[in-house]
């Protein structure tokens, strides 16, 4: 059986937030809050430096979160987090 790995990938803070070349990789799940601000991204089946893409439906949570401004998906597995843009 194959496990593919994950990774969470912090937003550099320029850019488009939704291109993949707008994150890095981190080691550590982040302890981010609701904000205005990407924090940080969990992607499924990456392990790069830089994401090799961002799926459709990450797209739409980060999306969601910069409207929203909480968070997402709403459920129990947060996919985008978000700070404080102070």
């Amino acid at each position: 059986m194959f496990l593919m790995a994950n990774s969470w990938y912090t937003y550099i803070g320029t850019g488009n937030p939704i291109s993949p070349s707008s994150y890095s990789r981190i080691t550590v799940k982040p302890l981010c809050l609701n904000g205005s601000t990407i924090c940080a991204i969990y992607l499924l089946g990456e392990t790069g430096a830089t994401p090799g893409s961002i799926s459709a439906n990450v797209s739409g949570y980060i999306t969601r979160a910069l409207i929203q401004r909480v968070n997402q998906p709403l459920g129990a597995k947060k996919f985008v987090y978000l700070r404080c843009g102070c």
